[in-house]
């Protein structure tokens, strides 16, 4: 999958590279013809090169609003593959014999520094007897608690 990914980076990237080097020598170009046209009238020359400079830059808003929607794309996309990847095996589990990646592996919302806080809190406080015991767990609340109540073993 990585190798499709990279062909459509170098597809995307190449032709907008080349794409701006290209504006940058039209711009060149429109605004040494404003020099030539309006060499005596200072004003004149002026709007012209204003005028160049206004429309490249709509066009450059334009190129990078398309950019941004690509890697917002591909950004989605990645993030799909990778949640895919990397769900969860959401499981019952006693919180008081659980170690930290059994609890971040099992229960919704609890990540490695949760599950951390959860370890640490137990080692401090003793055991939990009930799922209000660990809303007092800094980082969990009454909804994330509420979340994993039907994964929690007492």
């Amino acid at each position: 999958m990585k190798p499709i990914l990279i062909l459509f980076l170098f597809a995307l990237v190449l032709p907008l590279s080349a794409h701006a080097a290209s504006t940058d020598k039209t711009v060149k170009a429109q605004i040494e013809k404003c020099e030539t046209k309006y060499k005596v009238d200072k004003t004149k020359k002026a709007e012209c090169i204003k005028k160049v400079k206004k429309a490249s830059s709509k066009k450059a808003e334009s190129t990078s609003v398309k950019e941004s929607k690509s890697k917002t794309n591909l950004q989605a996309d990645k993030a799909a593959a990778s949640s895919t990847t990397t769900k969860k095996a959401l499981k019952a589990v006693n919180v008081n014999k659980a170690t930290a990646t059994e609890l971040a592996a099992s229960l919704p919302g609890v990540g490695d520094k949760k599950a951390q806080a959860i370890i640490d809190y137990r080692k401090k406080n003793g055991k939990f007897k009930s799922a209000a015991d660990l809303e007092k767990v800094p980082g969990l609340g009454q909804k994330s608690v509420a979340g994993m109540k039907k994964y929690l073993k007492f």
